[in-house]
């Protein structure tokens, strides 16, 4: 259970960092933010991929 509560943390993350970027910088780092976002994506790849080899084990 805890790999899926970290995978939708990360896209709440992911959702936070992508406002951020767009209204309070005006969008001055998306660059910076694209590539946090892509992390972050990786991130939630790896949580989803242990959530499913956990769920499938049990």
């Amino acid at each position: 259970m805890k790999h899926l509560i970290g995978m939708y943390v990360v896209m709440a993350i992911i959702v936070f960092v992508n406002l951020t970027s767009e209204f309070i910088f005006n969008s001055e780092y998306s660059a910076i933010a694209s590539w946090l976002i892509a992390v972050l994506f990786l991130l939630g790849t790896i949580f989803f991929a242990n959530a499913k080899y956990y769920l499938n084990e049990n």
